[in-house]
């Protein structure tokens, strides 16, 4: 049978505490290799010692890769947060030609302002009777 658990650490306690978890695997994995290093004929089947050993393997090979994605999984993580974040662009400025045309809007919108501007101050200067 299995079971999911799901627990929170620090993130500076992720490494250690896979680093134990992945250690509990050491005695399936010891467990096969002392079943086939002291198996004789006169224990029993050779099938079921190679079958038995194998589900050991098994087991650990498989826990051993949900810890190595876990792993992976949270590297993966821990990049990402560190790279640089692409800034919002506003939607009226996606790409060149927008840019372009906004530079374009902006040099008209100086022009209108400076064609105010020399009105206002021939609107200032003293009639001549």
């Amino acid at each position: 049978m299995r079971a999911t658990i799901s627990f929170e650490t620090d993130v500076d306690q992720v490494e250690g505490t896979m680093a134990v978890l992945a250690a509990s695997e050491e005695h399936n994995l010891r467990a096969a290799a002392d079943l086939l290093s002291n198996f004789t004929v006169l224990d029993g089947s050779v099938l079921d010692a190679i079958t038995e050993a194998l589900r050991l393997l098994d087991s650990s090979v498989g826990q051993l890769r949900q810890y190595q994605q876990m792993m992976v999984s949270f590297e993966r993580a821990k990049f990402e947060t560190l790279l640089p974040q692409p800034a919002d662009i506003p939607a009226s400025i996606e790409s060149t030609l927008d840019v372009k045309e906004a530079a374009q809007k902006m040099k008209q919108f100086d022009s209108f302002l400076d064609r105010i501007g020399e009105e206002s101050a021939d609107d200032s200067a003293p009639e001549e009777g």
